[in-house]
């Protein structure tokens, strides 16, 4: 009783408890996504080959033993070029066991009958999802999807605003010489709704979308990245969990949202005036069911049927 009387207390005057650093192999889950040139080769520009967004790998697990199915996901807007066609091919860059990183080829065909490509059928869901993993000589890690709730699930958890969040992603200035160092970024739940949230990028049309809002920053070459959700001892309302966080995939970046200040031009009824865009702090995440959706949709069901269950390293924990 006395314990359970100090934690409490401890609780009260100290208030919400973080929750702890991200698990130290998150990094591994976590790929870099390179553009093609004309060629096929990776596009360089000053020197360097351009960076676009980032992926990360998931395990479908085999019900019936070990192993499964491996996938590579990223948000779908990295995918596609400024007409809205997915790219022909894309490079993943992981990183070696051993030293350096390799780029991995990625073919892209969202058509049938070479179909590599799965969507969700809700066309404003921005998820792409690839079946390939590299091969045992990269040093790479998949979340499980038992990381990945359904939305019932979710409904049921104890998610709320003021949750704590993190992603890793492609840092654009700095993605690594040899080697992909993956940044991390920080942050908590804003909102949560039912209702589909206004969502609009430059030159393209308004869509209401299913989305989550996070308190953090999001930037170029964020999108694509896996959104986790990081729950402390305080997970249960009114009780103390002992034992590890508890993480679960929060789902995947799309973007941040911009609001319009001075420096660009906005036409108003009586001026054309000045503006520019400023990010608000406000990061807009695809839910993880949705990702979830398409890993059990019927398209993937029959792929895995046709496709030999593999055995990676150990999911990220």
């Amino acid at each position: 009783m006395l314990k359970i009387l100090s934690a409490a207390l401890w609780l009260l005057f100290t208030g919400p408890v973080m929750a702890s650093p991200p698990p130290k192999d998150i990094p591994k889950t976590v790929a870099f996504i390179f553009l093609a040139d004309l060629a096929g080769n990776p596009l360089v520009e000053n020197g360097a080959p351009v960076a676009v967004g980032t992926g990360f790998f998931v395990l479908v697990e085999n019900d019936g033993g070990p192993g499964g199915w491996g996938y590579v996901v990223t948000a779908k807007h990295v995918l596609k070029d400024a007409n809205g066609h997915f790219f022909k091919r894309v490079f993943l860059r992981v990183n070696h066991k051993a030293e350096g990183s390799g780029f991995i080829v990625l073919d892209l065909n969202d058509s049938r009958p070479q179909q590599n490509v799965f969507i969700h059928p809700d066309p404003t869901v921005d998820i792409a999802v690839i079946p390939a993993l590299p091969d045992q000589n990269f040093d790479f890690l998949a979340i499980p999807t038992s990381m990945i709730k359904t939305k019932d699930q979710f409904r049921a958890g104890t998610i709320q605003p003021g949750s704590d969040v993190f992603f890793s992603g492609l840092f654009v200035p700095h993605y690594g010489e040899k080697r992909n160092v993956p940044i991390f970024r920080f942050g908590r739940v804003a909102m949560l709704t039912d209702d589909r949230v206004r969502w609009q990028e430059q030159g393209k049309p308004l869509e209401m979308v299913e989305l989550s809002l996070l308190e953090t920053m999001s930037f170029g070459g964020n999108s694509g990245s896996p959104v986790f959700f990081s729950q402390g001892i305080d997970r249960v309302p009114g009780a103390i969990v002992v034992g590890s966080d508890e993480i679960t995939l929060a789902g995947v970046m799309r973007g941040n949202f911009n609001e319009p200040r001075v420096g660009g031009l906005l036409q108003t009824p009586n001026a054309v005036l000045p503006t520019y865009a400023q990010n608000v702090g406000i990061a807009a995440v695809t839910p993880g069911y949705l990702l979830r959706e398409i890993l059990y949709s019927s398209d993937l069901q029959k792929q895995r049927e046709a496709t030999p269950i593999i055995q990676p390293d150990a999911p990220a924990k």
